[in-house]
């Protein structure tokens, strides 16, 4: 591993613990190199912020893309909410301060806008493909199909802030892993109840590795 992705670990790693206030400086001291070495591979704070954000979007991408020709089936589904909580938790310190962070940088805030639209256009898709899969005793109109996306994007972008806040400190691991039950709980009357019940079954076992 080279410097410049040791230099994007140790910030989501430092991040994660101490806050979206970590320097440059702590970071090189972090990694026992010097600021001129840091500086080498990154301007500033700002640039490396905005690396870790493509970091984030390329690992959710990962979880929540799926094929044209992918069934859905309660495994796969069972995947993006393991998968999502995973991310969630790696990343947690940008969930946590997403307001701060891109107040700051508006190449930031511009990139995380077109995040979190990429990420409820995957979530829509997801969620389309279940329903249609094992439709449960609700239909969502084609309006609401978009509404539900955001709902759940908001949720799931939103828990890591929410616990800190309620708890005033930072989120445990499986605090972060019990936003994906509380998730797919909104999906309950727009699946088949045998469907849902795998989905739950699987995303537990898959979050207890």
């Amino acid at each position: 591993m080279g410097n410049r992705e040791r230099i994007i670990d140790a910030a989501i790693e430092l991040m994660n613990r101490s806050g979206s206030a970590v320097g440059t400086n702590q970071m090189a001291e972090h990694l026992s190199i010097s600021p001129g070495n840091l500086y080498y591979h990154f301007r500033n704070r700002e640039q490396i912020v905005r690396e870790i954000l493509q970091r984030l979007r390329c690992d959710l991408d990962a979880v929540l893309e799926i094929e044209a020709d992918q069934s859905l089936d309660a495994s796969r589904l069972a995947d993006c909410f393991a998968g999502g909580a995973k991310v969630l938790w790696k990343y947690r310190f940008f969930f946590s301060a997403s307001l701060e962070l891109v107040t700051r940088d508006e190449q930031l805030a511009e990139a995380y806008r077109d995040f979190c639209a990429r990420g409820i256009d995957q979530v829509e898709k997801a969620f389309r493909r279940a329903v249609a899969t094992a439709p449960g005793r609700l239909s969502p109109a084609s309006t609401e199909n978009r509404m539900i996306a955001v709902n759940l994007w908001v949720l799931w972008t939103s828990w890591p802030r929410y616990v800190d806040v309620l708890r005033a400190e930072p989120a445990g691991e499986s605090e972060i892993f019990r936003s994906q039950h509380h998730l797919s709980l909104m999906l309950k009357p727009y699946l088949a109840p045998d469907y849902y019940t795998a989905v739950v079954t699987h995303m537990r076992e898959l979050m207890r590795r």
